[in-house]
């Protein structure tokens, strides 16, 4: 058997597993193009004024950037939200709510910070899901629509890398996890499973980008924690888990060729959540910084520019 041949009996090992049951997871316009395009403006002189503070420091001590000058998108929720960096139609929730109110301390902030990446644009919305309406063209709140996808391009052009880090709003309001075959492409329309949407997100960002490298980071653990004080993760009504959802991030993303980031794998686990996170879901900054180091180190940056 060939190395092709190899890999897709893999992928379709894979699906079969999860299909099956036997893989829970391993760890008007006018106005939205005129807003879009201030807050294009405003992001990038705010990321130019960072990098340039960040290059002239690590320049100073030889030290030199991975990926440095590469246009980086962001394609996230509420935990990868700051005021002034996102379009200013999306929901928001850093700095006015949680514990996170310096942009320093998001995780997307330290990996840029870390790389030398410039911010392309970052299209994450509070509340939003990666499941929802796919032909939305206005509104940007769901990762399979069609506005989030082209919101991905910055003022300078299209972004050289994109990291999507989506999943969590569809465990919080039940999304079911669907059952997607790994092959066949999802209808347009209102998509109401997880993986059918996960999957037809992707294959919008693969067309509309074609140049792009696209990363997929699965989900951090999301807990809760009851009145004796003890923490626990979070289980939805149809019993499923982050690490459930996961599982077919990884599923979906070998399914078309796109790397999987170990998030869930960052050290935010059930036991220590309160720790790392506001709630259960949203996290700090110590917390920010472990999805931080799990994104650089696999994407080969490690600690090298962390300052």
């Amino acid at each position: 058997m060939n190395k092709k041949n190899k890999g897709i009996l893999a992928v379709l090992l894979l699906f079969g597993l999860l299909l099956s049951g036997g893989l829970t997871g391993c760890g008007g316009a006018g106005q939205k193009s005129e807003n879009l395009e201030k807050d294009g403006l405003n992001q990038e002189e705010n990321s130019r004024t960072e990098k340039e503070d960040v290059r002239e420091a690590d320049t100073e001590q030889g030290m030199e950037l991975p990926l440095a000058g590469k246009k980086l998108s962001i394609c996230g929720d509420s935990i990868s939200t700051f005021t002034g960096y996102i379009p200013d139609y999306y929901s928001k929730y850093y700095p006015e709510m949680g514990e996170i109110t310096d942009v320093k301390d998001t995780w997307w902030m330290q990996v840029l910070e870390r790389t030398g990446m410039e911010l392309c644009r970052n299209a994450s919305y509070s509340g939003s899901t990666v499941s929802g309406l796919s032909l939305d063209e206005e509104d940007g709140r769901y990762a399979c629509g069609n506005r989030r996808v082209d919101d991905l391009c910055g003022e300078s052009g299209e972004p050289d890398i994109i990291l999507i880090l989506m999943g969590t709003n569809d465990l919080l309001i039940d999304v079911p996890l669907g059952a997607y075959d790994g092959v066949s492409a999802v209808e347009e329309g209102n998509i109401e499973t997880f993986s059918e949407a996960y999957a037809l997100m992707l294959d919008k960002m693969i067309r509309r980008y074609p140049e792009a490298d696209i990363y997929c980071c699965t989900i951090a653990e999301v807990g809760r924690q009851n009145e004796e004080g003890d923490s626990y993760a979070y289980t939805n009504i149809h019993n499923t888990q982050a690490k459930d959802y996961n599982a077919w991030i990884e599923a979906v993303a070998t399914a078309k060729g796109v790397p999987v980031i170990d998030v869930y794998g960052c050290g935010i686990t059930s036991g220590n959540i309160m720790e790392y996170t506001t709630e259960g879901t949203h996290p700090n900054a110590a917390g920010a910084r472990l999805i931080a180091d799990k994104v650089c180190e696999e994407l080969g940056a490690g600690q090298q520019a962390w300052r």
